[in-house]
């Protein structure tokens, strides 16, 4: 199988369910950007040097894969077909919650880049935060409401997993 098809050629593409859009329309945004902090999640489980961490990245990204499947959909009835739980915003607050508990308060500005591991989660909480930007210039379906509370707890899911790696490492 190629992996060229030559469909987009002209400045278009398909959503899930065939309807053609411009490469510039939002849906495209939003999953390009959650494509993009997915890499920069990889990376980051490159230089986190605990198991549970990588292992939490793991799910995050396996998430956010289904989330670029909900946001690729152009109407509710395709999009009723990508279910996206509640269980995984209650997942990721759980993990802010046991994060943040280890974490002494906040005094000052935080300024990223203490360390390699803080760095590039203070990159993965801004991708994330454009990303949440993008989903909120469109006209946010039902099935894809719960996607975008989780990209929100996603970024502080960042900023604190930034502060450990700041204290930590």
């Amino acid at each position: 199988m190629k992996v060229y098809t030559k469909t987009g050629d002209k400045g278009t593409t398909s959503l899930i369910g065939g309807k053609r859009v411009a490469k510039s329309d939002i849906h495209l945004e939003i999953y390009g950007t959650l494509d993009e902090l997915s890499s920069f999640i990889g990376l980051l489980k490159c230089e986190y040097p605990d198991a549970e961490t990588a292992t939490s990245l793991d799910k995050i990204q396996k998430i956010l894969t289904t989330i670029n499947f909900v946001f690729a959909c152009p109407d509710e009835e395709t999009g009723s077909k990508f279910k996206f739980s509640v269980e995984n915003i209650e997942w990721i607050e759980n993990q802010i919650d046991t994060i943040s508990t280890a974490l002494p308060p906040i005094k000052d500005f935080l300024i990223p880049g203490s360390n390699k591991a803080n760095a590039i989660a203070n990159i993965c909480r801004t991708v994330c935060r454009r990303a949440e930007r993008n989903v909120y210039k469109m006209e946010i379906l039902d099935c894809q409401k719960d996607a975008a509370i989780f990209i929100n707890r996603l970024s502080d899911y960042f900023f604190v997993l930034g502060r450990k790696a700041e204290i930590k490492y």
